[in-house]
């Protein structure tokens, strides 16, 4: 887990709390399909580890700054997480194979965007 965490750079902080997320969550997905063998284990272990808790608190941080409280920002970190995680997995696993990579891009580019919307509604 600490070798594919250790794959996904952290956004710079000064970037607006959604274009992090975004940028975090396209890190992820390049991350599933260089492993896609290993890959699910980021679904099936606790943050536990340094490496793993900083990733979740760059999220929780950027969710808080989009105006959610601790307690909201962190449920929406767990619930973000395992979209985005989940839709990397079934991607890297071929689940989508039969799409082009444009319908696939797209698909990605609107789970972000619903993840946006239902942040900015929370707030």
């Amino acid at each position: 887990m600490e070798a594919l965490l250790a794959e996904m750079p952290p956004p710079p902080a000064e970037l607006p709390w959604d274009e992090r997320l975004t940028r975090l969550a396209t890190a992820i997905r390049a991350t599933a399909g260089r492993h896609p063998a290993v890959f699910p284990l980021l679904l099936q272990r606790a943050a536990q580890t340094e490496q793993a808790r900083g990733v979740r608190d760059i999220v929780c941080a950027a969710l808080r700054e989009a105006g959610l409280g601790q307690e909201q920002a962190e449920r929406a970190e767990r619930l973000m997480s395992t979209a985005v995680l989940g839709y990397a997995a079934g991607e890297a696993a071929g689940r989508f194979a039969r799409h082009p990579q444009s319908v696939r891009d797209e698909d990605f580019a609107c789970l972000l965007r619903g993840i946006r919307t239902l942040v900015e509604g929370e707030a």
